[in-house]
């Protein structure tokens, strides 16, 4: 996590010195104070926060909460990609979470700071104060996504409101439940009254308000012929994932072959879905110790008789289980691997 420690008083500045060490933060002052090994700014302290919320996984700021309000109000923008906000009074009694408590993670770094510091954590988030189980923070430990991230809220209303809530999932989860939250198998979707909450990379059609963690445990292997546009990528991959009933944010990565590593309609598609490509080695796919679908034709045109299969069991550290098997689609082939669940 990239820190960056903000202080505009000399006992902001102590108080900054004793975390930078444990926390690996970069320290910003103000050009008047006097100090070396930091980075001066002169700027307003507005401009500053601006340019360190796009730089920045969590921002801690050593002066009165107000400030912090005010100078936060412009730039705050939308809580799964916001970062962390902490503020700690001068005095350094109290640590406050202030912004991005769950899923930027400033929950945690403010009683990491407290700690530290031997000082008071202030955390005010509705489910942290009643010591109640969070779907956003879930999601987080899980490596999911949260979607339609507009019900998180409802979801989470129903946990701090004592109204039943219900967890579907095939997966085996260590959870510790509260009294109005019931675990129940994907089957039962639609058969028990209640909140209901699925922890699933499945698509599933649901009448009634829900919430869906879905974990990001598929990876595509591509191949393709040279020159093919995103869109085609795209096609191919959705088409894939149609047949196997899994939504498109379960995807982890897309893999393919060392020669297409610069091929433009991969690389534009994985930055569409914000996700890596992992580039394996024809090498890796000849000492490949295990079966995939293999061509004569692709073996003399590259050296290796496959490539969609074994660039994503690979990927997937052949921890996977191949799902869909290698199909074509307007000349990009397409192979699905469902990652081992680690959660």
């Amino acid at each position: 996590m990239k820190l960056a420690i903000v202080a505009l008083t000399e006992e902001g500045k102590k108080l900054a010195s004793k975390l930078e060490q444990d926390l690996e933060a970069d320290i910003y002052l103000p050009a008047k104070l006097s100090a070396t090994g930091v980075i001066k700014f002169d700027s307003s302290l507005k401009e500053l926060v601006g340019q360190l919320f796009k730089e920045y996984d969590g921002i801690i700021c050593i002066m009165a909460l107000g400030i912090v309000v005010r100078v936060l109000a412009r730039y705050v923008a939308d809580k799964r990609k916001d970062p962390a906000v902490i503020t700690i009074d001068e005095t350094g009694q109290h640590v406050i979470s202030t912004l991005s408590g769950h899923l930027g993670g400033a929950n945690c770094l403010t009683e990491r700071i407290a700690e530290l510091i031997e000082a008071e954590p202030v955390i005010t988030t509705a489910t942290d104060c009643q010591g109640k189980l969070a779907f956003d923070l879930l999601a987080k430990e899980l490596g999911c996504e949260v979607i339609p991230f507009s019900n998180l809220k409802l979801a989470n209303g129903a946990l701090v409101n004592e109204k039943r809530v219900n967890i579907f999932t095939d997966l085996k989860l260590d959870l510790e439940l509260d009294q109005n939250v019931r675990l129940f198998p994907l089957e039962k979707i639609g058969t028990v009254e209640g909140f209901p909450v699925i922890i699933s990379e499945r698509k599933f059609t649901i009448k009634e308000p829900y919430l869906q963690l879905v974990p990001q445990n598929i990876v595509v292997g591509l191949g393709c012929r040279r020159g093919v546009s995103k869109k085609q990528v795209r096609d191919a991959v959705e088409l894939a994932l149609t047949k196997l009933e899994l939504k498109i944010e379960s995807i982890k990565k897309l893999a393919t072959v060392d020669l297409k590593q610069d091929e433009a309609g991969i690389l534009e598609y994985a930055e569409e879905l914000e996700v890596p490509v992992e580039i394996i080695s024809r090498v890796e796919i000849m000492e490949a110790d295990f079966e995939y679908t293999t061509s004569e034709f692709v073996r003399k045109q590259i050296g290796v008789g496959g490539v969609c299969e074994p660039v994503a069991i690979i990927s997937a550290n052949k921890r996977g289980e191949l799902i869909l098997s290698k199909t074509v689609s307007n000349q990009v082939t397409v192979a699905v691997v469902k990652e081992v669940s680690m959660l």
